[in-house]
């Protein structure tokens, strides 16, 4: 066994809840912002009803009212409606029923009871995940493509149809089975398990409309001024026009609103989780205006700025400036002695500021996408307060219950509100309980209707539940899984840091060998260079000193010839005719030694060359045998070395690899173990509801009563 084991699985376990205990402080504190998406009913046909997050009636859509993580929504029969969330557009066929089962910025969860429901997702997911469970399965959408998903609570079935793209189907024990473009599967039970007998779809009417649906959404115009994420786009085709500005840019203006109309003023205040206080408009094109971007008075009309075109937009409650309701200290009087509040568009270069808590980021984001890069050229401070008519002033008492229409708004002169302090937040807490109107209908939600059958919304319930349980853990999975990749990429990262610092280190090491080699062997060729000067320098000196011998032999034979010739002159002068013909003799025999001679000092300097030019070749080579010798030492030496530097790279990459793979095969038995244990909560679980069942049909055994379908609505 080795005794280094466990200190390094406690310092293991150790860093592991380290930064298990940093993923919760940033989930943590990730959790105080609220989402910056929203769903949206974007169109309705027939009777749609919605029972929002926490409320078990039911009432009547309302198109602007924004949707969130655990609304429900039903479509009666002959109804249809059609849902937007981002730029993902859900289409809901007659007696439908879904839930809203989980929705932020990075996840799209919803739970389909009974129904048929068409899903189009336009733009690739980019990190966000979109799930739709049924009482079979749990489809995982990969990207951009064209579903459909049927389910029938009576047979126990649901079929999936993939027209474009590509999902992934979960079962209950884990299973999964991929579907691509062009293929459909029906499954009954909750393991995966195909219906061969279910016979397969066939176009419908539902299937036309829905075609229709993606005919008008492509043609839309304002696609062009604004990012197919911002919800209620559509709408602005009908209710306006978009005309180019210098200052602003692309502006929208709406049609059918009279002169003394300004922006937020018909519509009213509602208190929806988790933003608090949000203004529901009262147009039928007043959800992006009121959400997204700015307002500008733009000469005698109200234009909607809607900020960059490219930027994925962020949800916001409502867009505006409040004064008095105390603000600051601030009381807004109004007539019989009360006191009221007020509140204006934000301009465009105006910031947002929620009156929630959220982080800088946050705000940041919601800001960077609605003020674009082109701003009034004055720097007025709330400029629309200036504007006469901008402010809409209420009752304090009367904000927040009900909507705030021409007989609510009480008329002020406008030098009694441009001095009055601005702030961001309502200045108006929520009303816990909230209230309900005659007619029947909550703060902010429509009539109250009838509700679905009441097995479907025993059925809703029950899978919400059920998406709540599978949600955590697959959160509590996914936060253990991105835990562990986290650890693995960090010691993989220490890893190469290592292996790099390492082979810096020896490319250092290597560098400065070479450097020191490169050194010695320049001082060698230049001490072999000086050899070879002074060698140069002596072969001058001794072929400088041969050439002065030749020089001084050659006077020396021009001296004795001319002392001969002096001598035989005279000679001749005393015996001029006895030994003239001598004298001719002795002359003849006198230029045969001196060629002869000449011809001896001539193979003599000849050969004193020749041996010098050897000497010198005999130099040249010897030099160039020891240049070379001394060169193939050292590369040889350089080889050994590096040989010996790639093996001792090769034992670390092996040693590291090997703890790579031990570190991995420790994580793997841990991911095992866990998944192992969620296996058996699950099956617990299974075990505890086929217990309950039990239980209920013993009861209903006993009380005599056979079950009784259904029917549509009560």
């Amino acid at each position: 066994m080795n005794p280094r084991r466990p200190p390094l699985l406690r310092r293991t376990a150790g860093w592991l809840l380290g930064l298990f205990m940093l993923f919760v402080g940033l989930n943590a504190a990730a959790q105080q912002d609220p989402p910056g998406r929203v769903g949206r009913l974007n169109f309705q046909q027939g009777t749609v009803s919605v029972s929002p997050a926490g409320d078990d009636n039911w009432y009547q859509a309302d198109p602007n009212r924004p949707l969130t993580t655990g609304d429900r929504l039903w479509t009666d029969r002959n109804s249809r409606a059609e849902i937007y969330v981002g730029s993902t557009a859900v289409r809901l066929n007659e007696q439908t029923a879904i839930t809203l089962s989980e929705l932020d910025d990075q996840t799209f969860r919803l739970t389909a009871t009974q129904g048929d429901v068409q899903m189009r997702v336009r733009d690739e997911l980019a990190g966000q995940r979109i799930e739709i469970g049924t009482a079979n399965l749990a489809a995982v959408i990969d990207g951009a493509g064209d579903f459909r998903i049927d389910t029938d609570p009576g047979a126990g079935t649901t079929q999936i149809a993939v027209a474009a793209g590509h999902l992934t189907l979960f079962g209950e024990n884990g299973e999964s089975m991929p579907l691509d473009a062009h293929q459909q599967l029906t499954v009954s039970g909750r393991n995966l398990a195909e219906d061969t007998g279910a016979p397969p779809r066939a176009s419908t009417d539902f299937d036309r409309w829905v075609a229709e649906r993606d005919r008008l959404d492509d043609q839309s115009t304002s696609a062009r001024y604004v990012s197919r994420d911002m919800l209620g786009y559509q709408q602005l085709d009908t209710y306006g026009d978009w005309q180019s500005d210098p200052t602003y840019g692309e502006v929208w203006y709406p049609r059918g609103v009279d002169a003394s109309w300004a922006p937020y003023q018909y519509g009213q205040w509602v208190d929806i989780a988790p933003w608090g206080w949000t203004w529901i408009d009262a147009a039928p094109w007043g959800f992006a205006p009121m959400h997204y971007g700015r307002w500008a008075r733009i000469g005698p009309r109200w234009g909607w700025v809607p900020g960059r075109p490219h930027t994925r937009p962020v949800y916001a409650p409502a867009l505006v400036g409040f004064v008095g309701g105390g603000i600051a200290g601030a009381n807004l009087a109004i007539s019989g002695g009360r006191q009221g509040v007020g509140w204006f568009p934000l301009a465009p270069g105006e910031a947002w500021r929620p009156g929630y808590r959220a982080s800088q980021r946050y705000v940041d984001a919601a800001n960077r996408a609605a003020l674009g890069t082109r701003v009034p050229p004055n720097n007025v401070a709330f400029a629309n307060r200036q504007m006469p008519g901008a402010t809409t002033v209420v009752p304090v008492d009367a904000f927040g219950r009900g909507p705030v229409g021409r007989r609510e708004v009480i008329q002020l002169p406008h030098d009694r509100l441009v001095n009055v302090p601005v702030g961001m937040g309502v200045p108006i807490p929520p009303r816990v309980g909230g209230g309900e109107h005659p007619s029947g209908a909550r703060f902010g939600l429509g009539r109250q209707v009838a509700p679905p059958p009441a097995a479907i919304q025993a059925a809703q319930q029950h899978q919400f539940q059920q998406a709540l349980q599978v949600q955590q853990a697959q959160q509590l999975q996914r936060q253990q899984t991105e835990m562990q990749q986290r650890a693995t990429a960090q010691a993989m990262q220490a890893q190469r840091q290592q292996f790099e610092a390492q082979q810096r280190a020896g490319a250092q090491a290597a560098q400065a060998a070479q450097a020191q080699q490169f050194q010695q062997a320049q001082r060698q060729q230049q001490e072999a260079q000086q050899r070879s000067a002074a060698r140069e320098q002596q072969a001058q000196q001794m072929q400088q000193q041969a050439q002065q011998a030749q020089q001084a032999q050659r006077a020396q034979a021009e001296a004795q010839q001319r002392a001969a010739a002096q001598a035989m002159q005279a000679q001749r002068q005393q015996q001029e005719a006895q030994q003239r013909a001598a004298a001719q003799a002795a002359q003849a025999q006198q230029a045969q030694q001196l060629q002869q001679a000449q011809r001896q000092q001539q193979e003599a300097q000849q050969r004193a060359a020749q041996a010098q030019q050897a000497q010198q070749m005999q130099m040249q080579r010897q030099q160039m045998e020891a240049q070379q010798q001394r060169a193939a030492a050292q590369a040889m030496q350089a080889q050994r070395q590096q040989q010996e530097a790639q093996q001792l790279q090769r034992q670390q990459m092996e040693m590291q690899q090997r703890a790579a793979q031990a570190q991995a095969q420790q994580m793997q038995q841990l991911q095992q173990q866990q998944q192992q244990a969620a296996m058996r909560a699950q099956q617990q679980q299974a075990q505890q509801q086929q217990a309950i069942r039990q239980a209920q049909e013993g009861r209903q055994r006993g009380q005599g009563r056979p079950d009784q379908a259904q029917p549509d609505r009560p």
